[in-house]
């Protein structure tokens, strides 16, 4: 089985005071040998944004963030966006938008998680994600595996 492990996921599995912390651990333990686990090129877009975002009094905080991106690099297969995904990106955020009746900030806020179900829906990947949005884009697209455990 292949996994596309969303954002708040990577972070759960750095980040050992997260609540999610030992759940997320108990997962990758419960994978099977020939399981595969991918993280998307825009789950380290948006570590860099939080470390660049950050006022320069936090960044010596924050610099092990940067130690996690890194790590994240060694760790798990990076999976780049895809033109064919692009496709399915396009027609998700469309009926999101009409889903939800959502403006254009909602939209904003929102686009990279639609990207992230793109890819995987593209790729065939079950998303891993305790984000509850995918469970609308879900609705959407029926497409989309989602493991939110």
């Amino acid at each position: 089985m292949k996994y596309l492990f969303d954002s708040n996921v990577v972070s759960d599995i750095y980040n050992i005071s997260s609540v999610n912390h030992a759940v997320v651990i108990k997962k990758l333990l419960s994978l099977k040998e020939n399981d595969e686990i991918f993280v998307s090129i825009l789950t380290i877009y948006e570590f860099e944004y939080a470390f660049a975002n950050s006022p320069e009094h936090k960044k010596v905080e924050l610099q092990a963030t940067i130690q996690q991106i890194q790590q994240i690099q060694q760790d798990f297969v990076v999976l780049p966006l895809t033109p064919s995904e692009a496709k399915i990106f396009g027609d998700l955020k469309k009926q999101f938008k009409e889903l939800r009746k959502a403006k254009r900030e909602t939209l904003k806020k929102h686009t990279l998680d639609l990207m992230i179900a793109a890819s995987a829906i593209g790729q065939g990947i079950v998303l891993v994600s305790a984000d509850k949005i995918y469970k609308d884009i879900q609705f959407l697209d029926s497409e989309l595996k989602l493991d939110c455990s």
